[in-house]
């Protein structure tokens, strides 16, 4: 079993920036005007979000040529967020985001940040109000799942006790995750993150990792190896039945749903993990891109694939990946980062960001690519996540 982690952290684990080749977006950025009173941590996370979302131009307590002014004020002693929209000198409404803690004001300036966005009827972020679980080593064999705003500024233990690791969400509400649990077998778990509800799906010899999840139809893609080499396997939770996507004599993990017919995985059987995908109509297996020393990291959004490249090949110093972006129905090939390791690509809910890592020497950087704005954004990353999703 320990060999077989071994192999799942070092392709799926992506030892993986600084500009990207897409499009223009916005053109003229609507002009607005901010005047905030309260803490300075709680200030640094709404001029993050502004930045990353990139909408609008935003002047900082100087506002005689906006378009309309925020007033905004959080009270630390009422945990409460106060946005006053203003127009022509006078509010036109009044929104206030009310927690019970104040290290939750990093999700109701997200809201906040949200709302105001929507409000302009600007193209929708999601992504600022999405939750994030990831998993954190704390020790040898110990891992903890925690609860994390997109900044990974709020911070929230939900699962600790022995190795804890690749937690996955199961809905859109992002109301369960699954999980693996390092028992005697590996053991899949569902976790209510509200009630603490926990309920074992099923145990099995070797490895056992959800990779991805069909929200609609109730489906979901996990990494087996009861035998020995690991494959992709179907499971359906509605009728929990479970079918044998790969079988090949190496190691084929991380699958992935790709478009309506075809699901794409990292296997060895070319030598170097690579990329592919297997028509699920034909059962055709054919590699997805043919570029780079070998690709160790991906994930997938309808038809859009995201693959971190290793494309150097050095001895003595670290090897550079980058991201790049492929589309099912064209030849497209689209780089979206310029060296440096670029590791562990996740798409947000909409499909127009996607959160990566960064590894700079010891240290991680979390990155927000945005696709349509053309732009990537880095924060520091304290500690080294083992798995995250969002």
């Amino acid at each position: 079993m320990k060999r077989f982690l071994i192999l799942i952290f070092s392709l799926i684990a992506v030892l993986f920036a600084k500009e990207i080749v897409i499009t223009k977006y916005i053109e003229n950025k609507p002009l607005i005007g901010i005047e905030y009173k309260g803490p300075k941590d709680v200030e640094k996370i709404l001029k993050m979000d502004f930045t990353v979302l990139d909408h609008f131009k935003t002047d900082y307590n100087e506002t005689n040529n906006s378009i309309m002014n925020f007033d905004i004020n959080y009270n630390k002693k009422t945990h409460t967020l106060i946005v006053k929209y203003i127009k022509n000198n006078s509010p036109i409404l009044i929104k206030k985001y009310k927690s019970t803690t104040y290290s939750y004001f990093p999700f109701l300036v997200h809201h906040a940040v949200y709302d105001i966005n929507k409000y302009f009827q600007m193209p929708d972020a999601k992504f600022l109000i999405r939750k994030v679980v990831y998993s954190l080593l704390v020790a040898p064999k110990e891992a903890n799942i925690y609860l994390a705003d997109y900044t990974l500024s709020y911070k929230k233990l939900l699962i600790s006790g022995g190795l804890n690791i690749f937690p996955k969400w199961i809905d859109k509400k992002q109301t369960t995750i699954f999980f693996t649990k390092m028992d005697r077998l590996p053991t899949l778990y569902m976790y209510n993150i509200y009630t603490g509800k926990m309920k074992k799906i099923m145990s099995t010899e070797g490895m056992l990792i959800v990779s991805d999840v069909d929200y609609k139809d109730k489906k979901i893609l996990l990494t087996l190896a009861p035998k020995g080499n690991p494959d992709v396997y179907l499971f359906n939770l509605k009728t929990r039945q479970l079918i044998k996507i790969t079988n090949y004599p190496g190691i084929d993990v991380n699958g992935k749903f790709w478009g309506k017919n075809e699901i794409a995985f990292i296997s060895d059987r070319y030598g170097p993990p690579y990329v592919f995908a297997k028509n699920l109509k034909t059962g055709i297996v054919t590699r997805v891109l043919y570029h780079g020393r070998n690709q160790v990291g991906m994930d997938t959004y309808n038809k859009e694939m995201v693959i971190s490249v290793r494309e150097t090949n050095k001895q003595f110093s670290p090897n550079t990946f980058d991201l790049f972006l492929v589309n099912q129905d064209d030849d497209s090939l689209k780089r979206l980062t310029f060296g440096g390791q670029n590791m562990f690509p996740n798409f947000s809910v909409d499909g127009n960001s996607i959160m990566f890592i960064k590894r700079e020497n010891f240290f991680s950087k979390i990155g927000i690519i945005r696709l349509n704005e053309n732009k990537i954004f880095y924060y520091r990353l304290p500690k080294i996540l083992q798995s995250f999703d969002w």
